[in-house]
């Protein structure tokens, strides 16, 4: 399968650059911790973009997806306002558990303090 580097990787770039700060504002505004998108994935047909949210400093990171859910038709609004499509796809937000694993995986490998002692 060839890797994308035309159109669709672009609008997925646009999308995240413009829906970050959406994001962000929603974030302060509800006292969510620190919500970021670290990825969009775009498909192949251009009519469902989804957003991979990162949620740290929350307890119920569903409750912030929820949230997002709720938020979508705004920040679909911001991204069709500032990037000239004819259909601006269709958004989705999921969560992106790959920074939590990564801190996972890192205290899995850090070797025990009590050893060196």
């Amino acid at each position: 399968m060839p890797k994308e580097y035309g159109r669709n990787l672009r609008i997925a770039e646009a999308i995240q650059r413009i829906a970050a700060p959406c994001v962000a504002a929603l974030a302060r505004e509800h006292r969510w911790g620190m919500v970021t998108i670290t990825a969009v994935d775009v498909a192949a047909d251009m009519t469902v973009a989804r957003l991979f949210i990162s949620v740290m400093g929350h307890p119920e990171p569903a409750q912030v997806l929820a949230g997002l859910r709720d938020a979508l038709p705004g920040i679909r609004t911001a991204v069709a306002r500032d990037l000239p499509l004819k259909k601006v796809p269709a958004l989705q937000v999921a969560e992106d558990k790959s920074i939590a694993q990564g801190a996972r995986i890192a205290e899995l490998l850090r070797p025990d303090q009590t050893e060196r002692e």
